[in-house]
């Protein structure tokens, strides 16, 4: 390819000139379609550099996937995993009769998800495995970039007040906390991460975040996060669990625990964990070491779905059995 000046057809005829008077050497003649071979020129420039910039950027998907394994590693089975945690014992809470009479009239038992990014993943999890036609509606009421110490951008007691109050739902379940690893303003003073002040503004937040998931006669749940990759990170994210875990076991909501279905049989951190049913390794976490893909939220909403689903057979028994008493 031929790549031109600005010059080279422009100036073409002012360097060859008409010639001096007299002059006998032939004129070279005229280039006519210079512009032609110019514009041509610098559109092949243009398009091979597009194409190059396409790749260079395609390079930084910072959405990927974690990289796969070393191929070299060794397949784990399904032994390779740390084993779940049992669970705590099923919430015999007597059931409201609003929650009766609406399970009996639309054979529905409606499940809300309250959470930020996690509960967003938590959601289309319970979503998948608590099906419409098993008699199941999932609402999503989770929201990005939330959490208790973010009420400086929305106040997530209120917006749920507003969500129940067109939606009520009979089951609630609740993950939050990525976005609360920081310290936040509150009081007239800074409240860093966990201290006796964080734990004080944080826990009168959940308590009447709690009573409002509480407020149209749901059972509700509270959903622990995962291990993380960054070992920082992680050390603030388990302490939060344990907050979590206590505040729970105060209001009488069961805390399920995540930590156990996240992690390898070493306690570490793993992006690749065995499949359950088959032991074949499969990816469950993403890039950035927080987040989880499909599968991952369903390896740690599991149990819980099982909760859920034997919560919803007594609500119809007990509904079924309200209705025909009167």
């Amino acid at each position: 390819m031929r790549f031109l000046s600005l010059h080279d057809e422009a100036g073409s005829d002012a360097r060859q000139g008409a010639g001096a008077p007299g002059d006998s050497a032939p004129r070279r003649p005229r280039r006519r379609f210079g512009w032609v071979r110019l514009t041509l020129d610098r559109s092949a420039v243009l398009v091979v550099g597009f194409a190059a910039g396409i790749g260079v950027g395609m390079s930084f998907d910072l959405h990927r996937p974690a990289p796969p394994p070393p191929p070299a590693a060794p397949a784990p089975t399904a032994a390779a995993a740390m084993p779940p945690a049992p669970l705590p014992p099923v919430n015999e809470r007597a059931i409201d009769p609003r929650v009766l009479a609406r399970v009996q009239a639309s054979g529905k038992v409606r499940v809300g998800v309250f959470g930020d990014s996690f509960g967003v993943g938590v959601w289309e999890a319970l979503d998948a495995q608590l099906p419409r036609e098993s008699g199941f509606q999932v609402l999503r009421f989770a929201k990005e970039a939330t959490g208790f110490t973010q009420y400086h951008r929305l106040n997530l007691a209120t917006r749920a007040q507003e969500q129940l109050a067109a939606d009520p739902v009979d089951v609630a379940v609740i993950c939050f906390g990525a976005n609360d690893t920081v310290p936040f303003y509150a009081e007239g003073k800074e409240q860093p991460l966990l201290s006796a002040g964080w734990k004080r503004v944080v826990g009168a937040r959940i308590d009447r975040f709690v009573a409002v998931a509480r407020s149209t006669g749901a059972s509700v749940y509270w959903l622990g996060l995962p291990a993380m990759r960054d070992p920082g990170l992680d050390a603030s994210i388990q302490a939060m669990n344990a907050f979590y875990a206590e505040h729970m076991r105060a209001l009488g909501v069961p805390f399920l625990e995540t930590r156990s279905r996240s992690v390898d049989a070493a306690g570490r951190y793993a992006a690749y964990l065995p499949d359950d049913k088959t032991g074949a390794r499969k990816l469950v976490r993403t890039n950035d070491g927080l987040h989880m893909l499909g599968v991952g939220y369903q390896r740690i909403t599991a149990g819980l779905a099982g909760r859920i689903e034997t919560l919803a057979q007594r609500m119809r028994r007990e509904g079924a059995a309200e209705a025909a008493a009167k």
